[in-house]
């Protein structure tokens, strides 16, 4: 499994899009009628819904025969027209760091669509209806883009839906710079003008439509910035015609195709269903989470409570904004926050730890059993507390999966995606936010050599990123300046004892329950090898060369070496100085906009062979920007351009150039001692003479 770690704040749009495309193949079911039925659809008064439809055509008729006028405008139009001419209208997204947060511009028909549906879906969330629920959620038109409210993030692109389901409707009396933030929608309404651009293939089994490959590009950042969220929910609107989206980490369910006015009674109850009826699990919030009360929330900012982690009876509260949150759609989808215990008092106590949250593939075993399979310690590890699979609150029996939260029965040698979470000791910060470069060497030297430390008893980590690599935040709590996390993709590659303690259902089947036996139970057992999934694992920006290369040929790939991880530790340091300088406030705003650019395309590509170009050419022009020259040291210049001349002379060797440098001057060697040498090299020269040093203010 290779998951997605797009850093750009703004990249082009039709890339994104069209790379999504290829990630929906085999991936979305059409036609899925329970995707109604989790609506709850039918819950909604039936008298409302007639009172709804009488009042939409007595006073809403023009804006029914305008929107259907439109829509017959547009079906004389073939879909590539369409899309060009708002291709054409719209905003230039590439605007870097000058603009970030633009008026977002649609398609002139689709501006035209807007009056009309505003008024419509305005009438169906009120009023209140007796024994119906008190939720008070509100669809408005997104009239600016959506920031990126979070700096956890590696930078959200400037996508705009046409209106988003705020959480509550106060959130719509907000000053604008406050109506932003992804983790205020529930859901999101995208439009198109004719009933031509639906959701659905053009011919059976054929590729995902733009629309719905723009919905999911949509739905990646609503999961990503909305707080423990495990599926996204998207009304679509196409011409006259509509269908609900729920897009999770295992792919995409899309309801049947209605008509706008033929099945008007359905379009009032989805809309119903989403601003009043659904609770906030029902809309995708992660059933073992639960908004923390306001008396526990420091000045006023919003909380979490999760519930125990397998058989630790904790309750725990998160702290501050998250650490790390995935921005890829499929996949593990990762959160990473800081967590305070809650006491029976419903207080918080005890020290800040770190909790993880991600989904792992069903034929592996949980990150927990790797922990379980370490013999010894080491500084540069991450200290494990606990972790397990997560289960519903109402039946401590059943996981979370994909296919649980839809609903659906997993049959024989099926996989699914199990959510998984643990909880560390380890306090850290992300590497890019480095106080500085001693201290970020610092924590990469003790994070390669816990690397190492794994590497020697034959488990190898296999998803080198960087929001794997942390800083400490606490010197002598950790005893190092950094540390080592996530393991869940970790091989080990030969038979390992671990005795593994799990929560286990009391018996059945023999008679009277003894009573001390109702409860559940603990079990401790001796487990030999382990399930570790395939071959080619982590995250795309940081693979190997090699890695890349493989994926890229369509052969068989190779299994991931030592040598390959330790490529991937080159590449988080990279990223890491790049992104530090691009958020320092220093320089003009052209120098500024010219390196957000040129990090947007070095660290931006969503495709094997957009990372591979990258790396052929944008990375290392960086190196030579004035900004890059004015905050980074000489001696950590200098290592950079030693593997400069490595990853040229394997680009050379791959696309069959000449060579053009002194191979024996100038290449580095992927190998922990190596690279070890290096970094200790450079960090030797900064302790001899610390004026070199580059501080996160920009000083020396």
């Amino acid at each position: 499994m290779v998951d997605d770690y797009a850093s750009d704040r703004s990249y082009y749009l039709g890339s994104s899009h069209t790379a999504l495309q290829r990630e929906l193949d085999e991936r979305v079911q059409y036609d899925v009628e329970s995707v109604m039925t989790r609506l709850r659809v039918s819950s909604v008064d039936d008298r409302f819904v007639n009172q709804c439809m009488q009042s939409l055509q007595a006073q809403l008729a023009e804006d029914v025969e305008k929107l259907t006028f439109l829509a017959a405008q547009a079906d004389s139009h073939s879909i590539d027209y369409l899309e060009s001419e708002a291709f054409a209208e719209a905003e230039d997204l590439d605007s870097g760091y000058s603009t970030p947060f633009a008026q977002p511009m649609k398609s002139r028909r689709e501006l035209q669509m807007y009056g009309p549906l505003v008024r419509h879906i305005a009438r169906f969330p009120s009023p209140d209806v007796q024994g119906e629920e008190a939720f008070d959620r509100v669809f408005r038109r997104q009239s600016a883009a959506l920031a990126p409210n979070q700096y956890h993030t590696p930078g959200f692109p400037k996508f705009t839906p046409d209106f988003s389901l705020l959480r509550d409707r106060s959130f719509s009396e907000l000053p604008p710079a406050q109506q932003r933030r992804w983790c205020d929608r529930a859901g999101f309404i995208e439009v198109k003008p004719s009933n031509n651009q639906h959701a659905y293939p053009t011919v059976a089994g054929g590729p995902a439509s733009s629309l719905l490959a723009q919905a999911a590009d949509y739905a990646r950042l609503h999961l990503s910035g909305r707080p423990f969220s495990v599926f996204s929910i998207s009304l679509l609107i196409f011409g006259c015609g509509f269908c609900v989206c729920i897009f999770d980490r295992q792919g995409v369910l899309v309801s049947p195709r209605y008509h706008m006015w033929e099945d008007l009674d359905v379009f009032i109850r989805v809309v119903r269903s989403l601003t009043r009826v659904l609770d906030e699990h029902e809309l995708g919030l992660d059933p073992s989470v639960s908004p923390a009360p306001q008396s526990m929330l420091p000045n006023g900012t919003e909380a979490y409570i999760v519930d125990p982690v397998g058989s630790d009876p904790r309750h725990w509260c998160t702290v501050h904004e998250p650490i790390w949150s995935s921005l890829s759609l499929f996949g593990r989808g990762t959160t990473v926050w800081r967590v305070r215990e809650v006491n029976a008092s419903g207080q918080l106590c005890g020290p800040e730890m770190i909790m993880e949250t991600s989904l792992r593939s069903s034929d592996r075993d949980a990150e927990s059993f790797v922990y379980h399979a370490i013999k010894g310690s080491h500084p540069g590890l991450a200290k494990y507390v606990v972790g397990a699979d997560v289960t519903f609150p109402d039946n401590k029996y059943k996981r979370i999966t994909a296919h649980a939260l839809r609903g659906t029965t997993l049959g024989p040698n099926k996989l699914t995606s199990v959510l998984h979470r643990i909880v560390i000791e380890t306090l850290g910060r992300p590497v890019w936010e480095y106080h500085s470069e001693r201290e970020l060497l610092e924590g990469f030297i003790t994070a390669l050599e816990a690397h190492q430390f794994l590497a020697e008893q034959k488990i190898l980590h296999r998803d080198i990123s960087a929001g794997n690599i942390l800083l400490a935040e606490d010197l002598l709590r950790q005893e190092s300046a950094g540390f080592l996390t996530d393991l869940d993709f970790a091989r080990l590659e030969s038979d390992i004892e671990v005795k593994i303690t799990e929560t286990v259902s009391p018996p059945r089947g023999y008679g009277a329950i003894p009573s001390h036996l109702h409860g559940p139970s603990t079990r401790t057992h001796t487990k030999f090898g382990s399930q570790r999934g395939g071959q080619i694992t982590g995250t795309l920006q940081f693979l190997s060369r090699r890695l890349l290369e493989a994926m890229l040929s369509g052969k068989p790939t190779p299994p991931t070496t030592a040598e390959d991880d330790v490529e991937s530790f080159l590449w988080v340091l990279v990223y890491a100085i790049y992104r530090r300088i691009c958020f320092l406030d220093v320089g003009t705003p052209e120098e500024q906009q010219k390196l957000g650019r040129a990090f947007t395309k070095s660290f931006g590509g969503r495709t094997t062979e957009e990372i591979l170009e990258a790396r052929r050419v944008a990375i290392w022009s960086l190196t030579d920007a004035p900004l890059v020259i004015q905050h980074t040291s000489e001696p950590l210049r200098y290592l950079l351009r030693q593997y400069q001349f490595t990853m040229v002379l394997a680009a050379e060797r791959s696309y069959g150039t000449p060579l053009t440098i002194n191979v024996s001057q100038h290449s580095a060697a992927f190998t922990h001692q190596s690279l070890l040498h290096a970094l200790r090299s450079v960090l030797d020269q900064l302790r001899e003479r610390p004026e070199l040093d580059r501080r996160s203010d920009g000083t020396s």
